[in-house]
């Protein structure tokens, strides 16, 4: 970059956010250097990240898995009729409006399920995580994947002209705590769902209007940037903000304490960087590192979902070898796998442990359902160690 450009480029930068800098508490070196992971691209999604674009947030991550439709273009202001009849995907033109909005932020983009496709590595990476999603299957994993990293994630819905609004913070809040018997139920439901749209749709539509969204998402970032300015005592951390449009009523209201005995509270302590190790890497390539690190002979990988190693016809019972994390197993997979045998299948042989007995050892840690830059438990001489895939840093690149 000329001498001359990189003025130019300095000057545009600064000069973006020196109406900000007139608040006292405002940090512009934290703000143009914060991490933030957004899940969800919809409606809510839209507002929270052209709020964080307009505030130039230095780092934001993207997480959908979702294709625009027509029926997004009414409550969502990054899509245009172009991306629905593209049938686009909601993270990569979110990322390019805002990045239209204000070029000086970097965006990355994951394509995929945030439960099952994003390492805890990069929740650990971010500086806070807002959640703009429309289920509690979800929304569980991220309170389960915030605690065991301990970040604040910032949770918001919305239905109707009305929207509310959680702080979550380890040792303070926690969503799986506040769960009920039937919201249970639903959870129980979606996860003995094999497919993933299956899991991650809603039983109907669920009304929302662009106002309700630019509510809570406004109320969402400014919460996020009190975490980034590291504001402890003016946070909402522990309280519920609730907003119903109709009567232009507003309450905030503390949640319950959390429960002793929550699954959710589990924290990943210590956590061991080993700077080579990626999911890139086979299986054995994976254990000899790791076992030498941890000087083990017979290290154990403990996956978070069972790995399907057979499925067998239900009649005939013909057994045929698949390698496919569970959740990865998809409706049309299995009607595929059905019009090809003429009948049904059961799976019959899986997998959860790791070790140098497992037969594909030349598949790669991926490939078993680890994603990039995940922590992974391992169990060696009698106890159980967090190790990051370190070695993924590089994936995790912002542009």
């Amino acid at each position: 970059m000329s001498k001359q450009k990189k003025r130019i480029s300095i000057g545009r930068e600064q000069a973006w956010d020196s109406t900000f800098q007139l608040m006292s508490w405002w940090k512009t070196e934290d703000v143009t250097k914060a991490k933030v992971m957004v899940v969800g691209a919809g409606a809510l999604g839209n507002e929270v990240l052209k709020n964080l674009a307009l505030l130039n947030i230095g780092h934001i991550l993207i997480i959908d898995f979702d294709t625009i439709e027509y029926s997004n273009l009414s409550r969502s202001i990054l899509f245009r009729k172009a991306d629905a009849e593209k049938g686009a995907y909601k993270a990569d033109v979110a990322a390019s409006r805002i990045q239209e909005i204000n070029p000086n932020i970097k965006v990355k983009t994951i394509k995929g399920d945030i439960t099952i496709d994003v390492g805890l590595g990069v929740f650990r990476e971010m500086d806070v995580v807002i959640g703009c999603l429309d289920n509690r299957l979800a929304r569980l994993f991220l309170n389960r994947a915030c605690h065991k990293v301990d970040k604040v994630w910032i949770d918001g819905a919305i239905e109707n002209l009305a929207g509310e609004l959680t702080v979550y913070k380890p040792n303070v809040s926690c969503y799986e705590c506040e769960l009920t018997d039937r919201e249970w139920e639903h959870i129980r439901f979606r996860m003995g769902c094999p497919d993933i749209a299956a899991r991650n749709a809603a039983y109907g539509r669920i009304p929302t209007t662009p106002i309700s969204s630019s509510i809570i998402a406004a109320m969402q970032v400014q919460e996020a940037l009190k975490v980034i300015h590291k504001n402890e005592k003016q946070s909402m951390a522990g309280q519920k903000f609730y907003y119903e449009g109709m009567n232009s009523t507003m309450l905030q209201y503390p949640v319950n304490s959390p429960k002793q005995d929550c699954m959710s509270h589990f924290l990943y302590e210590p956590i061991i960087e080993i700077a080579e190790l990626s999911a890139e890497m086979t299986i054995a390539q994976a254990l000899e590192m790791i076992g030498s690190h941890l000087g083990e002979e017979q290290p154990v990988i403990v996956l978070d979902h069972e790995l399907i190693l057979e499925l067998t016809t239900e009649k005939s019972e013909q057994a045929h070898a698949v390698v496919m994390p569970k959740p990865h197993l998809s409706e049309s997979y299995l009607s595929q796998f059905v019009q090809e045998m003429g009948e049904s299948v059961l799976i019959t042989k899986e997998a959860v442990y790791i070790g140098r007995d497992f037969p594909n050892q030349d598949l790669s840690l991926k490939a078993i359902g680890i994603p990039h830059l995940h922590i992974i438990q391992v169990e060696a001489k009698g106890e159980t160690h967090f190790i990051e895939l370190s070695g993924d840093k590089d994936w995790l690149q912002f542009s």
